[in-house]
Formats: C-alpha cells, sequence, structure tokens
C-alpha cells in the first residue's frame, strides 16, 4: 500500500511510461503526415472522438468503482481478521490457566495468519495485470518466499515443524490450522480444563475467521467479470489511438506551428485515460503484494505482536515500516 503523501516522477514514469511513448509515436507520425506530407484528410472532426471518450470515461468508471469495491472489502475482511484475533487470544489466556497451553494456541494461530498471507499472495493466471508493471516496481527490492519455503519457516518459528510435513500436501493448509485450532479446543473441553460455554465462545471465534479467510478467497479465485475487465483496456486503446487525428484540425487553427501542439495534448489526455484504466486493472486483486494492495505483511506483524503481548512473550517482532513510502 502506497502511503506517501506525493507520487514522484520516477513513480509516474515507471506506470505511464509504454503509453507515453506510444502516444507520442502515434501523434508525431500523425502530424508529420498531415504537416509536411500534406494529407490533411487524416485530420477528423473531433466530435465523435469527444464522444467516444465520453463513453469510455463511464465504463472506466464502472470498472474502478467495482475495483475499489473488492480492494476495500479485502481489507475489511483484514480487519475483522486482526480484531477477531485479538479477541480470541484474550478470551484463551482468561480462561486456560495454563501458560504452556496458552502458547501453543496462539503460536499456532499466528502461523495460520501468515500461511494465510502466502496463500492469498500466489499468483494466479488472471489475477495480474499482464504488464506486471505493479509488481515490477517493488521486485527489485522485495522479493516474495517460495511458498513452500515460507510455509516451513513458519511452522519452524513456531517449534512445529512436525505440522509442515504433515500438512504440506494439502490443498488449503490454512484451513488445516483452523481446523486443528477447533480440534483442541474440543480435547481441552473433555479434559475440563475449559466448560462449555467457554468453548462454544471460544469456537465461535474460530469459526468467523473460517468465514473470513472465506471471504477473501472468494476474492482472490473470483476474477472482475472480464467483459468489464477486458473491453475496458480495448475501448481507452481505441480512443488514445484516435485522439491525435481528431485534434490535429482544432490545434492547426491556433497558428502557423499550433499542429505540433497536438502532440503534447495527445500525451497529457492518453495519460489521463490510461491511468484511470490502469486504477482498476491494479486494484482488481488485492492481494497482488503490489505496490496499492492491502498491506497483508504490516497487518500479520501487527497480529503477531498484539497476541504476543498478551501472552507476556519478550519475542515480539517490531512494527512494519514503509519501504521507499510502500506498506507491504
Amino acid at each position: 500500500m502506497y502511503v506517501g503523501k506525493v507520487f514522484t516522477f520516477r513513480l509516474l514514469w515507471h506506470f505511464a511510461r509504454r503509453n507515453l511513448i506510444r502516444t507520442f509515436l502515434i501523434a508525431l507520425v500523425a502530424c508529420v503526415l498531415y504537416k509536411i506530407v500534406g494529407w490533411r484528410w487524416m485530420g477528423i472532426s473531433f466530435i465523435p472522438v469527444a464522444t467516444i471518450g465520453t463513453a469510455v470515461a463511464f465504463y472506466v468508471g464502472f470498472k474502478n468503482n467495482q475495483a475499489y469495491d473488492r480492494l476495500w472489502e479485502a481489507r475489511k475482511l483484514w480487519g475483522s481478521i486482526t480484531n477477531t484475533s485479538r479477541s480470541f487470544a484474550a478470551m484463551l489466556i482468561a480462561v486456560v490457566p495454563d501458560k504452556s497451553i496458552q502458547k501453543e494456541f496462539i503460536y499456532r494461530h499466528i502461523s495460520w495468519v501468515h500461511i494465510l498471507r502466502l496463500q492469498l499472495r500466489k499468483t494466479i493466471t488472471w489475477a495480474t495485470s499482464k504488464e506486471h508493471l505493479h509488481q515490477t516496481f517493488l521486485s527489485e527490492k522485495h522479493e516474495l518466499e517460495q511458498f513452500d519455503a515460507g510455509v516451513k519457516k513458519i511452522f519452524t518459528d513456531a517449534g512445529k515443524l512436525e505440522y509442515f510435513d504433515m500438512l504440506n500436501k494439502r490443498s488449503n493448509i490454512a484451513n488445516h490450522v483452523l481446523k486443528k485450532q477447533i480440534h483442541e479446543l474440543g480435547q481441552l473441553k473433555k479434559k475440563g480444563v475449559i466448560d462449555d460455554f467457554e468453548h462454544s465462545d471460544l469456537v465461535k471465534q474460530i469459526t468467523q475467521l473460517i468465514d473470513y479467510q472465506g471471504g477473501c478467497e472468494r476474492i482472490k479465485s473470483t476474477p472482475l467479470y472480464r467483459q468489464y475487465s477486458l473491453f475496458s483496456r480495448v475501448f481507452v486503446v481505441l480512443f488514445i489511438a484516435l485522439l491525435p487525428f481528431g485534434l490535429m484540425n482544432e490545434m492547426d487553427k491556433t497558428g502557423e506551428y499550433g499542429v505540433w501542439l497536438t502532440i503534447p495534448f495527445s500525451m497529457l489526455i492518453s495519460w489521463v485515460f490510461y491511468t484511470m484504466e490502469q486504477i482498476g486493472e491494479f486494484s482488481e486483486n488485492p492481494f497482488d503484494n503490489a505496490i496499492n494492495d492491502v498491506p497483508l505483511s504490516a497487518i500479520c506483524t501487527t497480529i503477531e505482536t498484539d497476541v504476543k503481548e498478551f501472552l507476556g512473550d519478550d519475542n515480539v517482532p517490531q512494527k512494519a515500516a514503509p519501504v521507499d513510502d510502500v506498506l507491504l
């Protein structure tokens, strides 16, 4: 998640450079043919171009609204995971007097949080822009661990490497960790460590986490419907390609060299439309570990810090800090 107050020129250029170069070349060729070669017929009326631009703006706006809803829902789900994690840890510590049992449950919960983070960041075919611009900007400094290596490290840090050997081949490891939590709560009830009401309340906390995990997986596994995602880019590219030809006649009226103003104005207008389209595309999958996505690593660190402090553990991680104004 980008947390800076301004976008630097380097960042803007990173996202805009391909579109600006293409637009510059199209506008340059159009102006040369129009002004130097004398193909004045290439200058079309701006009215149809403006009409297409208006329609494209509405279409892209709708796509962006849907993409923002996905992004905001993802952030709310992780906010709920944070709150429920605190409630579960506080309730468990209050009703289970044995410190070793408390640590067992809480460390297993921390493992679940980090495993879910890794699962959601797995790359799937549709979920990432084919240009990968929003990821390549960060890939120079931040590389995700391989999933298996990351899960193994999580279980190693929790002192439960045997879980890795047992769950490594499962399709949804995080789901099985929550199942283990419910199973162990049942064992505590049978042993009389917790009563029926305490068991019921703690299991409700776990089932809420299962619901939140399912909500995140729904966003991850279901793309923004292709008719809105794909045609948005087609319409924007069509508008940008027509734009210089619609501007030439208008710019030529401003003076002898006015037609050359077509180039900078085409670049400016195309940058606005292309950036709007990019925003929707890059927000479609909020778990892409990219510059504008939900900062899963920071949220997981916050959860780990909070529940370990409840436990009185000294091994508390430092709060995640932005790197180059980006919080991952």
